[in-house]
C-alpha cells in the first residue's frame, strides 16, 4: 500500500548564468504555490505528495510536473490550470488530457536534446 494516492514531481529547475530556458523563469514557484494550496481546498493533502526536483527535460514547455504512479508527464502548467488539475486528475482520477505529453518517443528525443543543450552550455559550448 502506498502512503500517498498521487505523487507529484514538481520541475524548480534555475539556469542561472546561462540563457537556457527553464521552469522557475517561466512561474513554476507559483504553479507550485497554486497547486499546495488548490490541494488544501479540496481536502486532498494527505492524498497528493508533492515534491519538488530539478530538470525533467522539457525546459521550452515548462512548467513541468510529473505525477505517479501513472507517470503522467504535463508541460505549460499555468496558474489557471491548476484547479482543473487538481478537480479532473486528483480528485476524479482523469488526467488533464490538454496538458498532458502522452507521445513517449517524443518526450525521450526531446529530453535527450535539451540535455545535451544543458551540457554543451555548462561546458562553454553556448545553445
Amino acid at each position: 500500500m502506498e502512503p500517498f494516492r498521487y505523487h507529484v514531481y514538481a520541475c524548480q529547475q534555475e539556469k542561472p548564468g546561462t540563457s537556457l530556458p527553464c521552469c522557475s523563469g517561466r512561474g513554476s514557484a507559483q504553479v507550485l504555490e497554486a497547486l499546495r494550496k488548490e490541494l488544501a481546498a479540496q481536502g486532498l493533502l494527505n492524498e497528493v505528495q508533492i515534491t519538488t526536483c530539478g530538470s525533467l527535460g522539457m525546459c521550452e514547455r515548462g512548467p513541468n510536473i510529473v505525477v505517479y504512479p501513472e507517470g503522467t508527464w504535463y508541460s505549460g502548467v499555468q496558474v489557471a490550470d491548476v484547479p482543473e488539475v487538481v478537480r479532473e486528475h486528483f480528485k476524479n482520477g482523469r488526467p488533464l488530457e490538454r496538458l498532458v505529453n502522452r507521445d513517449a518517443i517524443a518526450l525521450k528525443k526531446e529530453i535527450e536534446e535539451n540535455r545535451a543543450k544543458a551540457m554543451r552550455a555548462l561546458h562553454g559550448g553556448g545553445r
